[in-house]
């Protein structure tokens, strides 16, 4: 029985876009010793937001400076040009492939270049980069292999009642299938340990914090939540669609998820156990 592949394995066999970016990536690695620490901004058309976000970046964690990458999903505005003028690393799609696409590239260079913790935050202007120190230290500290910050614990100032009622309503049914405490399931800033992403799945292209999320609390992912404060977008418009049809496909994801995981988890279980059973002779 063949199960999807972890990143650990996909670190080394990426496709044709991955291995064009990895290339992008490597080349701006610093000869020698890097920063444990890596910030991932995926962005697809953010060239109204993106110099908001990198001017709240914090300059320094926990004594060191974070290596930062800009991943341009194949952008057809000025995103691009506009991450160059800021100083930022950038590395560029030739196509759009998705966000959930975009961070996996993220994941697999910092699984390559022996990053420690990486951290997410969203190009749009929504999240607060200031939080990212808070939202990595449970990560830096060992407490937790996954963070996330939490407009739920703190304050989202979206004013949309549907979205705000989808936070509430996955939060439940995540809660539900990963037996975990959970108070948001798509939050757009977020850490992790890069020892936990090896053993991860992740391969949807839209939607990914979901399956990030549920794929390490079912294989045994501790999970810490940091209260934060959600702001409407700086700039540009949503790449996530109407509500409806955000709703449905997000679903999709979560329950794919979770029956893939939990499969998965109890077919490696009983494999375990037969081969740990004496002989009978």
């Amino acid at each position: 029985m063949k199960f999807p592949k972890t990143l650990g394995k996909l670190a080394v066999e990426r496709d044709e876009i991955e291995q064009i970016m990895h290339q992008q990536f490597s080349s701006m690695l610093p000869n020698g010793t890097h920063s444990p620490y890596l910030i991932v901004i995926p962005a697809f058309n953010e060239e109204e937001s993106l110099a908001y976000v990198a001017s709240k970046l914090p300059e320094e964690i926990n004594g060191h400076r974070p290596m930062i990458v800009v991943i341009n999903d194949g952008s057809t505005d000025k995103t691009e040009a506009i991450a160059n003028q800021l100083g930022l690393n950038v590395i560029t799609s030739p196509i759009n492939r998705g966000q959930g696409a975009s961070l996996r590239t993220g994941y697999l260079e910092a699984i390559s270049a022996d990053f420690e913790v990486v951290a997410i935050v969203d190009a749009d202007g929504q999240w607060d980069p200031r939080d990212l120190e808070a939202v990595m230290k449970p990560i830096i500290t060992g407490n937790a292999t996954i963070s996330q910050g939490s407009r739920s614990l703190g304050e989202t100032r979206v004013g949309d009642r549907f979205r705000d009622f989808g936070v509430v309503f996955f939060a439940k049914l995540i809660r539900l299938l990963t037996k975990t405490k959970v108070t948001d399931t798509s939050s757009g800033i977020r850490a992790m340990s890069v020892e936990m992403l090896k053993e991860l799945r992740l391969n949807q292209p839209q939607y990914q914090s979901s399956e990030l999320l549920i794929s390490a609390l079912i294989s045994g992912g501790k999970l810490a939540e940091v209260p934060v404060v959600m702001e409407p977008r700086f700039g540009g418009v949503t790449k996530k669609g109407k509500n409806l049809r955000y709703a449905f496909s997000y679903s999709a994801v979560v329950l794919k998820t979770a029956l893939r995981e939990h499969f998965i988890t109890s077919v490696l279980a009983h494999t375990k156990t037969a081969r740990t059973q004496p002989e009978h002779v």
